[in-house]
């Protein structure tokens, strides 16, 4: 079931029918899935919390990406709803975020590329998509050895300075 966030739970309607020539508010289409429903308010355009929640998240992915929570949906599905590089399910960065997965696209371009987590997502930014520094980086990875913590200068000054020595060696 899907969870709502406190804030589209929360919001309340504050117009009063009375005030209102006819006394009361009629009913209307709902923008989102079309059923007939009576309003609390002039300005409540959808019968229910999912059709608000579905029409935001509609709203958010066309504006942005030019995509519906429909084909965001059927990403996730194609991706068995894990990030494309590390495999993981993701977070929500925010509880108002519906999806745990975010749509990667080229800044260029504006093609979206997949789904991705937060991390993996936010990784390829810091790279600025470069392939070549994403390479380099694998390479470093791939050929970093370890430094042993005896050789790091904290160590190394801590073994110098052992009790019962007459030299002292101070490695800076």
């Amino acid at each position: 079931m899907r969870k709502f966030p406190r804030w589209l739970k929360e919001r309340k309607m504050t117009a009063d029918p009375s005030k209102y020539p006819q006394g009361y508010f009629k009913e209307k289409e709902c923008r989102h899935c079309s059923t007939i429903f009576k309003p609390i308010a002039p300005s409540h355009l959808y019968c229910s919390e999912s059709c608000t929640a579905t029409a935001m998240s509609d709203r958010y992915y066309k504006k942005t990406y030019g995509l519906t929570t429909l084909e965001v949906n059927k990403m996730v599905e194609n991706q068995n709803g894990v990030c494309l590089i590390c495999e993981e399910v993701g977070f929500k960065m925010h509880e108002n975020i519906y999806n745990t997965l975010n749509v990667d696209h080229d800044h260029l371009t504006g093609n979206v590329r997949g789904l991705l987590c937060h991390n993996c997502n936010r990784g390829l930014g810091l790279f600025k998509d470069n392939i070549r520094s994403l390479e380099r980086a694998i390479n470093y990875l791939k050929g970093a050895t370890t430094i042993s913590k005896e050789s790091t200068p904290k160590q190394v000054e801590a073994h110098d300075t052992q009790e019962g020595d007459d030299i002292v060696c101070s490695h800076k």
